[in-house]
């Protein structure tokens, strides 16, 4: 994962909690949804893994249902490539 992106998926996850279901999906973001996806997976969340794996159902919807705690666990990645690099 770059951690230079983390702050962009926060926005990004930031934008989708204020608009909750009334986020529209668009295609420009697919990078943030797939890094987003890649970064549950590489971390073992196996829980939120298993929801954007569903079929036929959007990544969209995960991340909606997940917001909070993808922000955690993208804060929790940021805080940890960041501590002792200052």
């Amino acid at each position: 994962m770059d951690k230079n992106m983390l702050p962009e998926l926060l926005a990004f996850l930031q934008k989708v909690s204020e608009m909750n279901e009334d986020t529209v999906y668009d295609s420009s973001e697919e990078h943030l949804v797939n890094a987003i996806i890649t970064l549950v997976n590489e971390q073992g969340h196996t829980s939120i893994a298993d929801d954007f794996n569903t079929p036929f159902i959007h990544p969209m919807i995960t991340i909606q249902k997940w917001s909070a705690e993808l922000k955690e666990i993208i804060e929790e990645t940021y805080r940890s490539q960041h501590s002792g690099n200052e």
